[in-house]
């Protein structure tokens, strides 16, 4: 088999990070009206997490008796816990308009990226990139003892570094409403940060497909030959040329080893 060059994809590493997830019964406060499919943001009264949201699964009018109804949870968010405490509601011209009475969270998801089947979610891919390099180095610490005709070594710390090019856009397939520029938000957070880096995921890909389902193990998305770590981007270039795709020169040190390695179903690894 002769390999071809692939692209990779970058994501943002959620590894320590808890979300909430399923879906929620809850009484909607009189006098409120709910459209179908009309997505709340989940906000706190108890607790540090944000970025959630739930959509509500059925319509319900303003001077309905029964004020049941299930909202699915539609984004999980981020750095929440069992037993803080939040309520669903909309933004109305800069104020916060509650829709459901305050209920305690009981369970929580994690949101991460720590394999191959994972990444498959969407959701995490904020950017594309276009052609990359990858180099490897490791330390080697001098073991001759005295007396010894030739040197011995033995091995120490390996580390890696490269650089990627990626081609700034808009996911617009799967992000609609308040989403609508959620890439480019999180990809300049990443390259020009306002505090502290936050560190990525990549996965850079030689060859293969990069569609699948993570229901399907072993699907098309896992048939290929990739690298994926944990790093931080240490350096960012964007410049624009008119009528021109724009792309960002970034350079990156790996954090870590790699999270994980291609496989096939039945085959064997060395």
């Amino acid at each position: 088999m002769i390999y071809t060059g692939n692209n990779g994809r970058i994501y943002i590493a959620r590894q320590l990070d808890q979300g909430i997830q399923g879906s929620f019964t809850r009484t909607v406060l009189p006098g409120q009206a709910v459209a179908l499919n009309e997505t709340f943001s989940v906000f706190n009264l108890q607790g540090d997490g944000r970025g959630a949201r739930v959509r509500a699964a059925s319509a319900l009018s303003a001077n309905a008796t029964n004020r049941s109804i299930v909202f699915n949870v539609v984004s999980l968010g981020t750095n929440y816990a069992a037993g803080d405490i939040v309520y669903f509601g909309r933004t109305v011209k800069g104020s916060i308009a509650r829709m459901t009475y305050y209920f305690t969270i009981s369970t929580t998801a994690t949101v991460g990226v720590d394999s191959e089947r994972e990444i498959l979610n969407d959701r995490y891919r904020i950017a594309k990139v276009r052609n990359w390099t990858l180099n490897s180095s490791s330390e080697v610490v001098e073991t001759t003892a005295l007396g010894d005709a030739v040197k011995t070594f033995s091995p120490s710390i390996t580390s890696g570094e490269g650089s990627a090019t990626l081609m700034f856009y808009e996911d617009d397939g799967s992000n609609r409403g308040e989403d609508a520029q959620r890439d480019t938000f999180e990809l300049i957070d990443i390259l020009f940060p306002r505090g502290t880096p936050p560190r990525v995921v990549l996965n850079l890909a030689v060859d293969g497909s990069a569609t699948g389902s993570s229901l399907d193990v072993g699907g098309a998305a896992l048939w290929k030959t990739n690298f994926l770590f944990n790093a931080y981007i240490t350096g960012a270039s964007i410049g624009v040329n008119y009528g021109e795709v724009v792309t960002i020169d970034t350079s990156f040190t790996i954090d870590g080893p790699l999270l994980d390695t291609p496989w096939k179903p039945s085959v064997s690894k060395l």
